[in-house]
Parts: structure tokens; C-alpha cells; sequence
């Protein structure tokens, strides 16, 4: 059996270093009750950069067993989340991760497993590893993933992305689920099982897409843009028109559709349907408003084309969000 070591350093979340460790702890327990064998279990150590002890994102200070180490061939990597500070901020944290980023280098070529999530699956970006691979992050940091590595083919709407060494999760939380996939690849689907059940992880949860929220993408400075954004959101019931929008905004259509693209990274018309989408998630959410009553409100005409946009955005059908989220 693999051994895992779970990596701490500051910042990062203290459930999302521990509840590896708990679900290994409780693997090896149904492993022994399923098999009656005492070998053959998880073992686990948590390692610092510098062997020191490191303070969590909520300021509990944690111990560690040692420094970091070149590792044997299939040991298991545990990068727990850390806290987001804010764009400038975390890309600075993450230049200050350089030795760590290093050493996942060193110990994939050496043939370990990585598995990270969330905030830390930028930290497994870092090393190029996963260049020209498929991963995901959390919804919410998607974009900023997408623009800060390009050549990785990022699966935002999937809560966990296995590329066999190098696992990559959503938010928050889908460190259970990484956990539960190398539970079920060594110690097979029975003791998953039993896992999942004991600690009611969710395992019929693979997406990450009905919780999005699709973004309004304002962080920019082109003030042309911003006028089209406040003018959509404000008449977001009203047919869209390309040529309308742009004589509102004083500009060609060719002008607008290359300045919005340029600041929003989407086509006016497709922003405007988010808008839309988002509307009638906080209306299945908070109201009992029929699906043909909410798509009329938020400017549609055709039941069918609006269930397949709304499906195709968040992954569930009007009435399975409604079920879930209401």
C-alpha cells in the first residue's frame, strides 16, 4: 500500500488537511472488519516545507512529523486547499510556493500520485505538469485559472478531474472525493462504499455546474463595456439586438463586439443569457413560479429552447434545480 503524506503549510484550510486523514483512518478500519487483515492499510505522515510546525487559514496551529523528503516510487501527495487573499495577493503566494512547487516536481518524476483541489490545484499548475492535461479547480476561480495557464484544458463544471497521478478537484470539500478514489483504486469499491456511507460523502456528486454562478465579469476598465453591461442587466428582458446595443453605447457593432470580447472574453448576446440564467435560478430558488412563468419573465418565448439553455448552463433541468436548491 501507497503511504500518503499530506503536505501543510500556512494558509491552507485545516478541514482540507485533515478529512484526508480521517477517511484513510477510516478505510483501514473496513479494510480489517471486510478482510480480517492487518496489512495491507493506509499509512500516513504531514510534511512542511522546513519540518516546522505552520498555522491554518482559521489560526490553528498544526504539528508536523517532517520536512520535506524525496519520496519512494507511488507514494500519494495530499495538497490541501489554502485561503484566497485576492488576485494580487494569491499570485504572489503562489511565487512564494516555489520550493514546494519543486519538490511535487521532483517527486512526480520520481513516480508519485498529486492530488490537489481547489486553491492548491493552482499550486499543481505551477509545476507545468499538468500542461496539455485536463484538470479543474474550483467554479468560482475558473477564469482566473483558464487565463494563468492557458495549455491546461480546465473542466470547471467537473468536481474531480483524474489524470491516474495527477488528481485534480473543485471546491472546497472534494478532497473526500479525491480520497475516495484511491481508497476504491487500492483498496477496492466495497471499502469506498463503506467509506462514503460512514462519513455521508456524496459520491452522485460529480458536477460542480449547478452551483455556479455565472459570472458578470466587471473586473475591467474599459468604461464603453461597462455602459453595454448596465444597459443589458437593466433591460434584461428585452430582445437583443447587436446594432441597438452598440447605437445605445454610440459606437459601431464592429467596435462593440471587439471591446466586449476583449474585456468580458464573451459575445454580448451570450453575457445576456447568462444574466438571464442567473435570473431564473434565483427565481426557482425563492418563488413558485411555473418554469413557462419565470421564462417569460426573463425575456424568453419557447419553453423548449429555454430548458435546454438553462440544462446546458447549470447541468440540471428547471425542475431538478428547483428540487435541489429551492
Amino acid at each position: 500500500m501507497p503511504k500518503v503524506y499530506v503536505l501543510a503549510y500556512e494558509d491552507c484550510y485545516a478541514g482540507s488537511l485533515a478529512n484526508p486523514q480521517d477517511l484513510y483512518l477510516v478505510a483501514n478500519s473496513h479494510w480489517r472488519e471486510q478482510y480480517k487483515r492487518q496489512e495491507g492499510v493506509f499509512e500516513w505522515q504531514v510534511l512542511s516545507e522546513d519540518g516546522a510546525p505552520v498555522r491554518t487559514a482559521s489560526g490553528l496551529r498544526v504539528a508536523v512529523d517532517g520536512a520535506l523528503v524525496d519520496l519512494d516510487e507511488g507514494s500519494i501527495i495530499v495538497l490541501p486547499a489554502m485561503n484566497y487573499p485576492g488576485g494580487k495577493a494569491f499570485s504572489h503566494k503562489l511565487l512564494a510556493m516555489s520550493a514546494i512547487v519543486s519538490w511535487l516536481s521532483r517527486q512526480y518524476a520520481n513516480g508519485c500520485i498529486i492530488c490537489a483541489h481547489c486553491t492548491s490545484s493552482f499550486v499543481l499548475a505551477e509545476t507545468g505538469l499538468l500542461s496539455g492535461l485536463t484538470a479543474t479547480t474550483s467554479w468560482w476561480l475558473a477564469e482566473q485559472f483558464g487565463q494563468r495557464y492557458p495549455d491546461i484544458e480546465l473542466r470547471a463544471g467537473e468536481l474531480v478531474v483524474d489524470e491516474k497521478r495527477l488528481i485534480t478537484g473543485g471546491a472546497n470539500g472534494a478532497e473526500m472525493v479525491t480520497a475516495l478514489i484511491l481508497v476504491e483504486r487500492y483498496m477496492g469499491k466495497a471499502v469506498a462504499s463503506l467509506c462514503a456511507k460512514t462519513l455521508l460523502v456524496d459520491t452522485n456528486l460529480t458536477q460542480q455546474t449547478p452551483y455556479l454562478i455565472l459570472p458578470r465579469q466587471k473586473e475591467h476598465s474599459d468604461a464603453l463595456v461597462l455602459s453595454a453591461q448596465d444597459h443589458l442587466e437593466k433591460n434584461l428582458t428585452s430582445p437583443f439586438s447587436l446594432d441597438a446595443l452598440a447605437m445605445q453605447c454610440h459606437v459601431s457593432s464592429r467596435t462593440l463586439m471587439r471591446r466586449f470580447k476583449e474585456a468580458v472574453g464573451d459575445t454580448p448576446n451570450s453575457y445576456l443569457q447568462n444574466l438571464r440564467i442567473e435570473a431564473a435560478k434565483k427565481l426557482l430558488e425563492s418563488t413558485g413560479m411555473s418554469s413557462e412563468q419565470i421564462m417569460r419573465r426573463i425575456g424568453y418565448a419557447d419553453i423548449s429552447s429555454f430548458n435546454r439553455l438553462f440544462q446546458r448552463k447549470t447541468g440540471l433541468t428547471p425542475r431538478s434545480y428547483r428540487q435541489k436548491f429551492s
